[in-house]
C-alpha cells in the first residue's frame, strides 16, 4: 500500500534497500533478469521474508534514469522514496522521515541473496538496546553479499548531521564504522569464517554470469536458499567461486578514502 509523503505509519523494524541504475562497471544491475525477477525483487522479497522486519523500502536517486526503478517499485507495490545519487547517508534519512521506523536495517539492491535468517540475527542482537549499531562486518564471517547493518533511527539522524567526507556521505554507516570508539559497537559472528569463500555481490559482469551460473544450479529457481544451502552448494560446486573470485570486498570504501587522501580505518 503507498501513502503520501509523511503520512505512512510508523513501525518498528524497517529495511531500506539503496538502489540505482548508475553504474559504472554494469550499468542497470538491479532491474536485470536472474531466474525469471530483476535482482532488486530479489533482495527486496528475502529481506521482507525475515520475521523481525516491519516493511522494506526502495530509496533511489532523483536521476531520470532511476524512473524505472521507481516504476517498478510501484508495480510491485513496494514503498519507494527518491533522493540525492551521491549524498546516500541524506538519501537514507530521507527515507526514513518519509517511511517512519525506530530501527533500520541497511542492505544493497545488489545482494540477490541476502538472508532473512541473518537479517534478523543482527536486528535481535541491536533489539537488546547493548549496542548503537550492529552489523556482520567486523570482523566478517560470511561472503560480501550477505552484510546486515542495523542502528536506530536517532543514530542516523546524528550520523547525517556529523558526517562530514564524502566517503561518510556515500557510505552511509562508514563514519560509524571508522569511528567505533565513540559508538556501542555490536558485531554478530556467523560461527566460522566462511568470508572468503566466495563473492555473493553484483558489481560486475562476471557477478552476473556467476549468478545466472549459481541459480542454474538450485533445483527450484523460485525458492529462498538459506544461507547453508548456499554455501553447500557452493561447497559441491566450487568452480563457481572461480567466475569472480579475488575482489577487495572494501574496494568502493578504500577508493573513496583515497580520493580524500586518506587511508580507511576499517
Amino acid at each position: 500500500m503507498q501513502f503520501a509523503s509523511g503520512k505512512a505509519p510508523v513501525v518498528d523494524t524497517q529495511v531500506i534497500i539503496q538502489a540505482r541504475m548508475g553504474s559504472a562497471r554494469l550499468p542497470g544491475k538491479v532491474l536485470l533478469e536472474l531466474a525469471g525477477r530483476p535482482v532488486i525483487a530479489h533482495v527486496v522479497r528475502r529481506a521482507a521474508a525475515a520475521s523481525r522486519v516491519n516493511r522494506v523500502v526502495v530509496a533511489t536517486t532523483t536521476m531520470a534514469e532511476d524512473d524505472l526503478i521507481v516504476a517498478w517499485a510501484i508495480n510491485a507495490g513496494i514503498p519507494v522514496t527518491r533522493g540525492s545519487s551521491n549524498d546516500v547517508l541524506d538519501r537514507y534519512n530521507q527515507a526514513a522521515t518519509e517511511w517512519p521506523c525506530r530501527r533500520i536495517v541497511r542492505i544493497t539492491a545488489d545482494c540477490p541473496l541476502a538472508d532473512p535468517g541473518i537479517i534478523d540475527a543482527v536486528i535481535a542482537a541491536h533489539a537488546t538496546d547493548a549496542f548503537d549499531y550492529v552489523s556482520n562486518l567486523h570482523p566478517p564471517t560470511l561472503p560480501i553479499g550477505l552484510d546486515a547493518e542495523v542502528f536506530s533511527r536517532e543514530l542516523l539522524g546524528r550520523i547525517a548531521s556529523e558526517a562530514v567526507f564524502a566517503s561518510h556521505r556515500e557510505h552511509v554507516t562508514l563514519y560509524v564504522r571508522e569511528n567505533r570508539d565513540r559508538f556501542r559497537f555490536g558485531n554478530v559472528s556467523f560461527g566460522r569464517d566462511c568470508s572468503r569463500n566466495a563473492r555473493l555481490t553484483l558489481d560486475r559482469p562476471e557477478d552476473l554470469h556467476f549468478f545466472r551460473a549459481f541459480f542454474e544450479k538450485l533445483a527450484d529457481s523460485d525458492s529462498m536458499p538459506s544461507i547453508y544451502e548456499v554455501l553447500h552448494l557452493l561447497e559441491v560446486n566450487s568452480s563457481l567461486i572461480t567466475i569472480n573470485s579475488g575482489i577487495d570486498r572494501f574496494e568502493g570504501a578504500r577508493k573513496s578514502a583515497m580520493s580524500e587522501n586518506r587511508t580507511l580505518n576499517l
